[in-house]
Formats: C-alpha cells, sequence, structure tokens
C-alpha cells in the first residue's frame, strides 16, 4: 500500500514522481518514453533532458500549473486559490459482434486533461453554483493533449486549457454572488482540507489482446445461430490501460496504472404478444486474463439464450403483493440501482435563476438529512473499501490507492447495524460529512467495492422456508424469487413501457424470475418490474443469506451531468470505472410487482432470414 509521505511536496514532485512515472507502465505495456511517437528521433522537447530528469509531460504539468498559481490573475478580480492537472493517457482495443460477424473492430490511444480551478476561497469559490447554461461549460468539453512528448506543445495546451477554465471561472463566481442577493446560501464552505497524497501507485499494465478480441466476439455472437426465438443479439469485449497523471498546487502528486477489460453479451426477443424480452450478462475484471475462458464465455452466452427462448412461453405476471428474495446478481444490482445512489453525497447547489430552486433542491440526497437514523435492518451494515483486492467470494475490482483529487484511498462505514453514519463524498463539503472519503473517480463520485455484511445470514434452505412461511402468512400459494435485474446500459429494443412512477427508485426490469410453491416446484415469470419501489423498503429487509455474492459492474450516478456543472472540473473524462457489489441474498418482506404497463410493439412480420433459409443450421 502506499500511504501518505511525510516528506516536503518539493523534494518530491521533481523527484519521486519522476521516478515514478519513469517506472509506471504505460498504454501497451510501454516504459514512460519508450515506443512514443517521435521519442528518440531527435524531436523539440523544450531542452536536452539527462538521464533521471522529469519526462516532458510532467516538466510541462509542473511548470504551467507553477506559473498559473504565480501570475495567473486579471486586474481587481480574484486569482486562483487552488489549481490541479489530472492528465491520462489511456489505449483501449474493442470489438463488437452479431451473429457471428464482426461488426466493430478499434484501437485508439489518447491523451486528456482534467483541470480543477478555484477562485475565491475555500469558504466562498465557484463552485456548488447551477448556471441555467450548463451544457455549454467546459466542464462537458475534451481538452485533449498531443501524444508526443513535446514540451512546448504540452505547456501551450495547459496554458490555453487553464486561460479557459480562469475565465469561466471568474464568470461563475460573479453569477454566483449575483444569485445570491436574492438567495440564502447553506453555511457551508465550498471546499474541504485534505492531506497531499505524495507516491506512487503503478499498478502494472496489461498487454491488450490482439486477435483474441475479435475473435472472442465472434465466437460468442455465433452462438445464437442455435436460437431462432432470438430476433437480436450482441457481444462486445474491451480490454485497456490507462496511466493517470496528477498534480495540484497543494503539492499532491502521484502516477498511477489502471487496466481494465470486460465482455458484454447482450440479447433481445418478443413474446407472441409482442411483450419485448432482453437480458445482459456483464463481466468486468483489471485484466484480460483475469476474465472467464473463452468456453466459459460461449456456455454463458448460450444460458442467456435458453433463459430468453424459455422466458416467451411463460406466463405474464399480473400482480403480486408479497414476500419477495433476490438472489445473486438481482440483490447486487438493487443495492447498486436504488441504495448505492443514496449513499454519494450530493450537495444542494445555488441555482442562477430563482425560478430553478425547484430543480436545483431535487439534485440533493435526501440521505443527507438521515445521517443518524436506521436506512437497513439492524443486522446489516455497509462498508465501502478501495483498498481491498478479493473476499471470500473472489476477486474484487473496485479498489485503487488514490482518487482522482490526491486524496488517500480508506475505507468508509457507510451503515452500522443499519443506522447511515456517512455518504461517500469528494473535496466538496457536505453539511453532516467529514471532509472527502476520497470517492473522487474520473470526474465522477463512485462507490469502490461495496460490502453488504450480514450478522446473522442464513442458509439458502432456511432463507427459502423463510419466504414460504411469510407467502403463507399473506395467504398466498407461492413466493417469489429475482435472480437478475435488468441494467440501464444493457439494451437492445426498445420496448414501449412506461416508466416507474415519480417517487420509486430507478430500478430496471425484471429479467429472471420465479414463483416458488411449496412443493419445490417452481414458475418461471416472464417478465415483471418492481411497483412503488422506494428506498425506504430497505428497512424492511427481513432476512439474509450467509454467504454473498461479487458483482462488478460500470456505475452510473444519478445526474452525473448535471452535478458536474457545479464543480470546478473542466475537462470531461472517457474514462469509465468499476464497482464492485459484494451483498448477501435479500429477503423483503413485502414488496408489489406487476406487468409493465405501456405499448407493445409488433414482432417482426416475417421470420429471421437465417433460420428460414437455413433450417439444418438452426437444429445444430
Amino acid at each position: 500500500m502506499i500511504g501518505l509521505l511525510r516528506l516536503a511536496p518539493a523534494q518530491l514532485r521533481a523527484g519521486l514522481l519522476a521516478v515514478a512515472l519513469a517506472a509506471s507502465p504505460l498504454p501497451g505495456g510501454m516504459a514512460a518514453g519508450e515506443g512514443r511517437e517521435g521519442a528518440g528521433q531527435g524531436e523539440e522537447r523544450g531542452g536536452a533532458e539527462k538521464e533521471g530528469e522529469d519526462s516532458a509531460l510532467l516538466r510541462a504539468m509542473r511548470d504551467e500549473l507553477d506559473r498559473s498559481m504565480a501570475r495567473l490573475r486579471l486586474p481587481q478580480m480574484a486569482a486562483p486559490y487552488f489549481l490541479s492537472y489530472r492528465v491520462e493517457e489511456s489505449e483501449t482495443a474493442f470489438a463488437g459482434a452479431s451473429f457471428g460477424a464482426l461488426v466493430q473492430r478499434s484501437q485508439r490511444r489518447s491523451r486528456t486533461l482534467t483541470l480543477e480551478l478555484r477562485v475565491g476561497s475555500p469558504e466562498f469559490d465557484n463552485t456548488n453554483f447551477l448556471p441555467t447554461r450548463r451544457w455549454s461549460s467546459p466542464q462537458t468539453r475534451s481538452f485533449r493533449l498531443p501524444l508526443t512528448d513535446d514540451y512546448r506543445e504540452l505547456r501551450r495546451s495547459f496554458w490555453l486549457a487553464t486561460d479557459a477554465a480562469y475565465k469561466h471561472a471568474l464568470e461563475t463566481l460573479a453569477k454566483k454572488r449575483g444569485a445570491l442577493e436574492n438567495q440564502t446560501r447553506e453555511a457551508v464552505p465550498d471546499f474541504a482540507a485534505a492531506a497531499a497524497f505524495v507516491g506512487n501507485a503503478p499498478g502494472r499494465a496489461q498487454a491488450l489482446p490482439g486477435a483474441a478480441l475479435p475473435s472472442l466476439v465472434r465466437a460468442a455472437s455465433a452462438v445464437f445461430r442455435e436460437f431462432p426465438e432470438v430476433a437480436d443479439s450482441e457481444v462486445h469485449a474491451f480490454a485497456g490501460n490507462r496511466l493517470v497523471t496528477y498534480l495540484n498546487s497543494e503539492g499532491a502528486s502521484f502516477a498511477t496504472a489502471r487496466p481494465n477489460a470486460g465482455i458484454h453479451v447482450l440479447a433481445a426477443t418478443q413474446a407472441a404478444d409482442g411483450t419485448v424480452l432482453q437480458d445482459y450478462r456483464g463481466l468486468e475484471a483489471r485484466r484480460w486474463e483475469e476474465l472467464p475462458p473463452a468456453a466459459e464465455v460461449l456456455a454463458d452466452a448460450r444460458a442467456l439464450a435458453r433463459a430468453l427462448a424459455r422466458r416467451r412461453g411463460a406466463k405474464p405476471l399480473e400482480r403480486y403483493s408479497g414476500p419477495v428474495l433476490f438472489e445473486g446478481q438481482a440483490a447486487a444490482e438493487l443495492i447498486a440501482q436504488a441504495l448505492a445512489p443514496r449513499l454519494l453525497a450530493a450537495r444542494v447547489p445555488v441555482a442562477e435563476e430563482a425560478s430553478a430552486g425547484a430543480f436545483a433542491a431535487s439534485l440533493g440526497n435526501p440521505f443527507a438529512d438521515r445521517i443518524g437514523a436506521r436506512v437497513l435492518p439492524r443486522f446489516l451494515t455497509v462498508v465501502d473499501d478501495p483498498t481491498v483486492v478479493a473476499n471470500a467470494a473472489g476477486p474484487l475490482y473496485g479498489g485503487y490507492r488514490v482518487d482522482s483529487q490526491g486524496v488517500a484511498a480508506a475505507p468508509t462505514t457507510l451503515v452500522r447495524a443499519g443506522v447511515l453514519e456517512t455518504l461517500l463524498n469528494s473535496r466538496n463539503p457536505l453539511a453532516g460529512v467529514a471532509g472527502s472519503s476520497g470517492n473522487l473517480r474520473a470526474n465522477y463520485l463512485l462507490p469502490s467495492n461495496l460490502l453488504v455484511t450480514t450478522n446473522n445470514g442464513l442458509a439458502p434452505e432456511a432463507l427459502r422456508a423463510q419466504l414460504l412461511a411469510l407467502a403463507a402468512e399473506r395467504g398466498n400459494d407461492y413466493g417469489i424469487v429475482v435472480r437478475r435485474l435488468g441494467a440501464a446500459h444493457g439494451t437492445l429494443m426498445a420496448d414501449g413501457h412506461a416508466r416507474g412512477a415519480p417517487g420509486e427508485a430507478a430500478v430496471e426490469r425484471i429479467t429472471e424470475a420465479v414463483k416458488v410453491f411449496a412443493d419445490g416446484r417452481e414458475e418461471r415469470i416472464r417478465k415483471a418490474r418492481l411497483a412503488g419501489f422506494g428506498v425506504a423498503a430497505f428497512r424492511d429487509i427481513v432476512a439474509a443469506s450467509k454467504d454473498v455474492t461479487n458483482h462488478a459492474l460500470q456505475f452510473v450516478p444519478p445526474n452525473v451531468y448535471t452535478l458536474l456543472a457545479t464543480t470546478a472540473l473542466y475537462g470531461i473524462s472517457s474514462a469509465v470505472d468499476t464497482v464492485s457489489i459484494a451483498t448477501p441474498d435479500l429477503l423483503f418482506e413485502e414488496l408489489s410487482l406487476k406487468r409493465p404497463a405501456g405499448h407493445r410493439p409488433r414482432p417482426p412480420i416475417a421470420p429471421h432470414p437465417f433460420f428460414a433459409q437455413a433450417p439444418a443450421k438452426a437444429a445444430r
């Protein structure tokens, strides 16, 4: 583990970080200065670099940051009191296929810059303000840097980006002061202090899989040639490396390598009445070799197709009220979609126009007023821990050593024995939340490894028996077990169904569920959704399993782009960070499920051409 080093920042910025960058593997497994375009070919680099000197990138970052803090000031205007540069160098390989044919393949490199520039003071600055024209702000622009290590061009890029950010910060600060002439403001500072992280957390870059990637997606997508019932399907795979270099005006500095990889399988079909049925399998890991072998990926795709085909003939669920047991992926997705967003601090910003005050208020997190209150049953505890790499159920992929504001990673107990203790936060203060938890990842506030534990977990048989006992008390002949929930980014076909009612948690469709009867018989449910589900329902969990399931996913926080406009971050990051959810199965005493309402699109008029022309292939 890399901790805080008790050394003066000036001693380390030109030494330790230079060594960190030289040692950190770059995209594609290159060492710093190796294999880059123009490197070692005599291009101008702002002066000769001797052995052990800083890289051109690091020198350009440091020199322009120091100059900006010393000289960047318009007459009669505030100077920056905080400035950071975060450079992300990435290389990603991607391939997508459908029905055995490769439809997309790419491999690209990029180098992007994200700044955080604050004017005013930590008590009152240009953040926590919602402008009317938030979509045109620099926070939604991409500041691309040259891939070559040309010191002068890098300095020019940093200079222009910093100049734009400074002018926008001054404009925002003036608008915020103007808006507050007729509004009140929460008596909370705008910026929290944090210890300066100085060190190196290099990780280890991966060799990109090359031809193995398109070969796998073609083979996995060809599985669907065996299933005439499946109308549409896609398989995507990616692997990448990301080197992050960070400096700020408080002396924080680090370099870290963050590889990632994933395989996504999507499929969709329609029942005879037009009901759209779809499912999604997402496999996430840090490295390509950590993903399941090809044979297992193909078997998983085949299992998805079979499950979809069986659901076409299942009976619709009209309405159900009673106990519901969420198992495995469904329990983890329920936590990710409904509870995890409430564990992220979200401050209500000052709105530029009074008419937008109600919208600004809606961006806040209601859990900010529930710290100290019970939000889960007393036998459950929730900890966010970016320092762990595995648990009893296997590897966890949400970890890191330092966040995107230079705050050291550390575990945070969010809910203890059912009681909410705090929220995950960046350096953006929130009343009742003490400083940053180190959870700003890329440009967004995200969980890392979210660990849900219980002190009295039940064996599967005991949990199933309690489900049936509660169903009998309710007068039901059966209980319901949900095994899979859909994911927002795991859809292929528009299903025409209405979203949930206002106030409901944004939980996706139930994609795999069964009715369980007292004699052990199970009856498949075609499709259903949770009705009237809100986060208060988590307090009514009556039991949990003793074993946990690990589920890795791409987590997208709510209102992400609107909240981004209330920060001092400039330049959007294209990086996606993985979150791991570790949770037991969860038994709710009473929930309502019903058939999704809305328009059902008509099935295709003509049959699938592949099976119509070559029925023999479908039999294999």
